[in-house]
């Protein structure tokens, strides 16, 4: 996935492996439970060609949207992006395991803790 921070997502044209969404969001409560994803005010979790993930989050270190896909060598890839679709980081080459930690790091936990 090629993202440059500050440009637009293009929906279209991020993720190339489809997944099952469902099995990612087990995977996420599984590693932090729901007060995980609950502190971070994750919401609208939605599906697009059984390809990418999208959520709102609300969390004390971003607010906006979040993608997960899952890319060739089947590990994750996370875009964090406003609200408004600008890409404000990119996080690629997650091992199942590691994504909870990562994104509850990048969306609730200040980097002072």
């Amino acid at each position: 996935m090629e993202l440059e921070v500050g440009t637009k997502i293009d929906i279209t044209k991020i993720g190339c492996r489809k997944f099952d969404p469902s099995e990612t969001v087990r995977t996420l409560k599984y590693y932090g439970g729901w007060q995980g994803m609950g502190s971070w005010g994750a919401k609208n979790l939605t599906q697009y060609n059984n390809q990418v993930l999208k959520m709102t989050v609300s969390g004390r270190v971003h607010s906006g949207h979040v993608y997960i896909t899952l890319n060739g060598m089947d590990l994750y890839d996370v875009v964090l992006c406003s609200n408004r679709g600008t890409i404000k980081k990119v996080i690629t080459d997650l091992y199942f395991d590691q994504l909870f930690e990562v994104m509850d790091r990048e969306i609730e936990t200040p980097s002072k803790y």
